[in-house]
């Protein structure tokens, strides 16, 4: 079975990676990191390279949109080798500390299996995932008034055009969207951001993991 390892990448730590690829199966190597660190990352792509003859690749990631994009890189690094590899682990025990957490909730969503260091930087700790991904979690029905939201440029402004993009009726679009005692909707999910206005008129606007719960759905 291939194995792919996507680790994050910083200018400390790095024996961690080093460690992760002894510890695990792998097959191909991605390194996520930012602009700045670009070179260092070159560098220890070139020694594990003449060392091992591995295969890595370098995804960079702009600090400004660090969330957005470090699950954006994901989201295509996934896309473009889905029919490569048959398994995937993401070691989030190098770099920046946001990059890190970003990668982790990124692989929550996908049901990846992620891993760490410990304090001394070579025994490797499993991270708690969930035995469905988020992906598999959120209905059918959710997905498409999520995709419906997209469509109307990642807005709308109340249940009316969402009835008419959506193809649901307003009960239902409130049960998805607003949950309730029994369920949680999408606002509580955290896929779209909900407003109330003026005669309770509704409106909502989907958020990056809402967008990134989209582009996951077409893999």
């Amino acid at each position: 079975m291939k194995t792919l390892q996507i680790a994050t990448f910083g200018s400390e730590g790095q024996d961690a990676i080093a460690y992760g690829i002894k510890s695990f199966p792998i097959h191909k190597l991605v390194l996520l990191c930012f602009y700045k660190d670009k070179n260092k990352a070159e560098e220890f792509s070139r020694r594990i390279k003449s060392i091992l003859g591995l295969e890595i690749t370098i995804a960079i990631v702009t600090q400004e949109n660090v969330i957005k994009d470090t699950m954006d890189r994901i989201n295509e690094i996934l896309q473009l080798h889905k029919k490569e590899f048959e398994d995937v682990l993401m070691n989030v025990s190098c770099g920046d500390k946001l990059l890190g957490c970003a990668a982790l909730s990124t692989a929550f969503i996908h049901g990846i299996k992620a891993f760490g260091m410990d304090h001394t930087h070579t025994i490797p700790l499993m991270m708690p995932v969930l035995k469905l991904s988020y992906t598999e979690i959120i209905s059918e029905a959710k997905k498409k008034i999520l995709a419906a939201i997209e469509s109307a440029g990642g807005t709308i402004e109340s249940f009316d055009q969402l009835e008419k993009i959506s193809g649901f009726g307003k009960p239902l679009l409130s049960y998805h969207v607003q949950g309730s005692k029994e369920a949680r909707g999408l606002a509580e999910l955290g896929l779209v951001d909900v407003e109330k206005g003026d005669r309770n008129k509704i409106s909502a606007r989907i958020t990056t993991l809402g967008k990134l719960l989209i582009k996951s759905n077409s893999l």
